[in-house]
């Protein structure tokens, strides 16, 4: 799993059929199918990774993200910005998260 592809200037989104909650101090992710959870898509986050799963709203640049994880979290730019792409990076490959079209590529498509 490669965080090759990964740019801080990237935005993802949540995908639809997931939620996420803070359940007894313990925040998780939960595949909603058909009205139901998922108990075998069920993932677990710790605190970064809550930090970071709260501000994938498609939005939101993955360098806005890491600058908030070096002042929330006390960390250097190099780890927060390896750590984000490591930890968007398995996101990708659960499918839990959607890359979004960049806003210059909107614009163009609407011209």
């Amino acid at each position: 799993m490669g965080t090759v592809g990964i740019s801080l200037a990237d935005r993802f989104g949540r995908a639809e059929d997931v939620v996420g909650r803070d359940i007894a101090g313990e925040y998780i992710l939960v595949r909603v199918v058909r009205s139901a959870a998922d108990l075998d898509s069920i993932y677990h986050l710790n605190r970064v990774g809550a930090f970071v799963w709260e501000r994938l709203d498609g939005c939101t640049r993955g360098e806005e993200i890491v600058r908030g994880l070096t002042e929330c979290f006390e960390v250097d730019d190099v780890r927060a910005a390896n750590d984000y792409r490591f930890f968007l990076a398995q996101l990708e490959s659960v499918r839990v998260v959607t890359r979004c079209e960049g806003s210059e590529a909107r614009q163009d498509k609407v011209l």
